[in-house]
C-alpha cells in the first residue's frame, strides 16, 4: 500500500470513529460531573443535616495518678488552656500542661465525674463546663418556654431581674452547653441570660425540610426569644453567637424588627461569610477554591440559600452598634480572614480579638482569663461607640 493511501486510509478511519470518539470524551465528562454532583451532595449534608453524635472519643488515656493525667499526643491535646474531656457516662475538666514528650502530654486533672481511668478513650472538648448551669457552674437557673412559629423551644434562663439581658446563640449541631463559657462573666455583670435552642435542636422542633439553613431561618426562632426576654423585663438586648450561631445573629440584625433592641453583639468564630467558608474549606483539602462552586450548587438546591444575605460584610447598615469578636489564628473551619474582613468593613463598630493557639470557637479555651478580661470590659462599656476598630493579637 501506498503511504498516500495509508494515510488517507488513517483519516478515514479517525473520521468514521470521531463520533465514537467524541462520545467518549462527552460521556467522560458527564461522569466527572456526575461524581462531581454525587461529592457535592454528599459534603452538602455536612452544611445542612442536622447530626447529633457524639464527639468521637478517639484520645487514649495512658495515665491519671492523682491531680495528673497523662493523653496521647495530638494538636488537641497539647494546646494551652482549659478543656473538658468526654466519654460515655462521664466528663472531666483538665488544665494546664505540666509535661509533654514525643507521644503523651501530662496535664493538670482538674475534676471527674464518672470513671476513668487508663486504658480508656476520651474525647477532647471545648465544652468545658458540662450539664446545665446548675451542674457545670453551680448557678440557679429556670428552664422556660420559648414558643416559636415552628412550637416551643426550651432555653436556660440564669437571672431575670435587669433590664439589659444576654442571648447566647450555641453553633450547627451543638447545645446551649457551649455557651456556659460566657456565663460566669455575663452573671458579673447582672445581666439576665439566655442560653437557647433553636430548630432542630435537640428537644427543639424539626425544619419542615428537616434542614439547616445557615442562620436563613433559625433567625426567627432568635426573634422568639428576644420576644420572651422583652416581654418578661428587658429593655436592651445583646446577643451573643457561637460560629453559625453567629450567622443567626446576623441574619436577625439584617432581618428582624427588633434589631433596633439590640446594644451590642459578641461573637466567636461567626460563619459570617458562607460562600468564603466553603471556598477556604477546598483550598484546606488541597483543592482550588473554585471547586466549592459545586458543593454551594447543591446547598443552594437543597435549602434555597440567598448567598448574598449570607455575607454580613454586605450589610454593614444592619451593625451600625458595638461588635466585640474573638477568632482563633488557627482556626481550620472558618478562616480568621473573614472575621477581619468584617472588621475592615466595619472600623468604628468592631473590636476584634486574634487569639494565637486557638482553633475553632477555643478562644476561651486557649486563654480564659483574658477572655474573660475583655468580655468584662466591653460589657461594662457596652453604649460607648468604640473610637475606631482594634485588631489585636492576644
Amino acid at each position: 500500500m501506498e503511504a498516500g493511501e495509508r494515510e488517507e486510509n488513517d483519516v478515514t478511519w479517525f473520521r468514521r470513529r470521531r463520533p465514537w470518539m467524541a462520545g467518549l470524551a462527552v460521556a467522560g465528562v458527564l461522569v466527572a460531573v456526575a461524581v462531581g454532583a454525587a461529592l457535592a451532595w454528599h459534603f452538602s449534608s455536612d452544611v445542612v443535616v442536622p447530626d447529633h453524635s457524639p464527639w468521637p472519643e478517639d484520645i487514649a488515656v495512658e495515665q491519671r495518678a492523682g491531680d495528673r493525667i497523662v493523653l496521647e499526643r495530638d494538636e488537641e491535646t497539647e494546646r494551652p488552656g482549659l478543656w473538658g474531656l468526654e466519654w460515655q457516662g462521664g466528663q472531666a475538666r483538665v488544665g494546664r500542661v505540666l509535661d509533654a514528650d514525643e507521644d503523651t502530654v501530662t496535664r493538670r486533672l482538674l475534676s471527674v465525674r464518672g470513671y476513668l481511668a487508663a486504658g480508656m478513650d476520651v474525647a477532647v472538648e471545648s465544652k468545658f463546663y458540662a450539664g446545665d448551669p446548675r451542674q457545670g457552674l453551680n448557678l440557679p437557673f429556670r428552664q422556660v418556654p420559648v414558643r416559636g412559629e415552628l412550637g416551643t423551644m426550651p432555653a436556660w434562663l440564669v437571672g431575670e431581674r435587669g433590664d439589659t439581658w444576654a442571648i447566647v446563640v450555641h453553633g450547627i449541631n451543638a447545645t446551649p452547653e457551649d455557651g456556659m463559657r460566657m456565663l460566669p462573666t455575663l452573671r458579673q455583670t447582672g445581666m439576665p441570660t439566655m442560653l437557647i435552642t433553636y430548630r432542630d435542636d435537640l428537644g427543639a422542633p424539626p425544619s419542615p425540610d428537616g434542614h439547616h439553613h445557615m442562620g436563613q431561618t433559625e433567625w426567627r426562632d432568635l426573634q422568639a426569644a428576644a420576644r420572651y426576654a422583652l416581654r418578661h423585663g428587658a429593655q436592651r438586648l445583646v446577643l451573643a453567637g457561637y460560629s453559625m450561631g453567629g450567622s443567626i445573629v446576623a441574619q436577625f440584625m439584617q432581618s428582624s424588627a427588633l434589631a433596633p433592641r439590640v446594644a451590642g453583639l459578641v461573637l466567636d468564630a461567626p460563619a459570617l461569610d458562607w460562600p468564603a467558608i466553603f471556598e477556604y474549606g477546598s483550598e484546606e483539602m488541597g483543592l482550588p477554591a473554585i471547586a466549592a462552586w459545586p458543593l454551594e450548587r447543591a446547598i443552594g438546591a437543597r435549602i434555597e440559600a440567598d448567598w448574598d444575605a449570607v455575607d454580613a460584610a454586605k450589610h454593614p447598615e444592619a451593625f451600625q452598634l458595638p461588635i466585640l469578636i474573638f477568632h482563633g489564628i488557627d482556626d481550620d473551619l472558618i478562616p480568621i480572614s473573614i472575621s477581619e474582613e468584617f472588621a475592615a468593613e466595619l472600623p468604628d463598630h468592631v473590636t476584634l480579638y486574634r487569639i494565637p493557639k486557638a482553633d475553632h470557637t477555643q478562644s476561651w479555651n486557649v486563654s480564659p482569663r483574658l477572655y474573660e478580661r475583655r468580655l468584662r470590659a466591653f460589657l461594662d462599656e457596652l453604649g460607648a461607640r468604640p473610637s475606631g476598630q482594634q485588631l489585636k493579637t492576644g
